[in-house]
C-alpha cells in the first residue's frame, strides 16, 4: 500500500510514503538556500532543531592528502548497469577538495572512467551524515554520497542508504534499500530550480532507529520509516556515467564530482 501526503505552502513539497516492501516517490519544485549560507562550524541546522546531544564523530575537509590515504580506500570498481570503471587514479585530493575525475578509456563495454572511495575503518549505526558536494557539469553522470552495511557485521540484513544520488542539472534521488533477505526500496526524487553543478550544496540524512530523514540544503525532502537498517555502515563517494542518470553527450573528459567536506554526528544521549 502506498499513500500520498501534500505538505503546505511555501514548501510546495509532495511525497509518497511506502508501506512495508513498497516504493516511495517524491517530486519537488523548491529553491533551497545556497550552500555558502549554510557553511561554518557548529551543529547543522536540522540537528539544531532536533532532540538529542549531538557530537561530531567523523570529519574530513580533504586538506591533508596523507591523512586521506589512511582514512579512505580508493577502489577499482565497475558496477551494475553502467558504462564506467572507477579507478584510484581518478581520485585527487588537493587544495581542500576531493575530486572524482571523469574520463575515457579504450573499452567498448566501459568507455568511461570515474572515482570510488569508502572509509577504511569508520563505521556507525544511526546519526546525521552530511557532505558539501558540487556535481559534475555533465549530463548522464550519477554523483553519489551513500552508505552500505558492513558485511562482517550486518547479519542477515544487507542494506544501502543513498544520502544523495545527484544528476545534472537539478535532480536529487534519495533512498533506503534493503537488498537481503528480501528487497525493499524506499526512494524519492527531488527537483530544485537551481543548477547543482554551479556551486556546492549540502546533502544529508538523519538515520535513527525509527526513521530516515533526507535533506538538501537543510530542506527536509523525504521522511520514511526505518524498517531494516540497524547495523553499522561505511561511507562512500562515487560517480559514474550511467543510463539511469540520463543521456550523456559522449565526452566527459575534464569534468569531476567535487566534495569539500563530510561530517558525521551521533546522538550520545540515545
Amino acid at each position: 500500500m502506498t499513500y500520498m501526503r501534500e505538505l503546505p505552502s511555501p514548501d510546495r513539497r509532495r511525497f509518497l510514503k511506502a508501506a512495508a516492501g513498497g516504493i516511495a516517490a517524491l517530486s519537488v519544485a523548491a529553491v533551497p538556500k545556497p550552500a555558502a549560507a549554510l557553511s561554518g562550524g557548529g551543529l547543522p541546522a536540522p540537528l539544531a532543531r532536533a532532540k538529542g546531544d549531538w557530537k561530531l564523530t567523523f570529519e574530513d575537509d580533504f586538506d591533508d592528502p596523507v591523512a586521506f590515504q589512511s582514512t579512505w580506500e580508493s577502489l577499482k570498481r565497475g558496477g551494475h548497469k553502467h558504462l564506467t570503471m572507477r579507478y584510484p587514479r581518478n581520485v585527487l585530493v588537493e587544495d581542500g577538495e576531493l575530486d572524482l575525475e571523469l574520463g575515457h578509456q579504450d573499452d567498448p563495454k566501459r568507455p568511461f572512467t570515474g572515482g570510488y572511495i569508502r572509509t577504511r575503518s569508520f563505521r556507525q549505526t544511526y546519526g546525521y551524515f552530511e557532505c558539501e558536494m558540487r556535481i559534475a557539469s555533465e549530463p548522464g553522470v550519477n554523483n553519489a554520497f551513500w552508505m552500505v552495511s558492513d558485511r562482517s557485521l550486518q547479519g542477515d540484513t544487507q542494506f544501502e542508504l543513498d544520502v544523495a544520488e545527484v544528476k545534472y542539472p537539478n535532480i536529487v534521488q534519495v533512498s533506503a534499500r534493503r537488498w537481503k533477505p528480501e528487497k525493499i526500496v524506499l526512494a524519492a526524487t527531488y527537483r530544485t530550480d537551481l543548477q547543482l553543478d554551479q556551486s556546492f550544496h549540502h546533502y544529508a540524512m538523519l538515520w535513527t532507529e525509527d526513521e530516515f530523514r533526507f535533506f538538501v540544503d537543510d530542506v527536509d525532502v523525504f521522511d520514511v520509516e526505518n524498517r531494516f537498517a540497524h547495523t553499522p555502515a561505511m561511507l562512500l563517494f562515487s560517480n559514474a556515467v550511467a543510463p539511469f542518470a540520463g543521456k550523456n553527450d559522449g565526452d566527459v573528459e575534464g569534468a569531476a564530482t567535487t566534495i569539500q567536506n563530510v561530517r558525521v554526528f551521533k546522538d550520545i544521549s540515545a
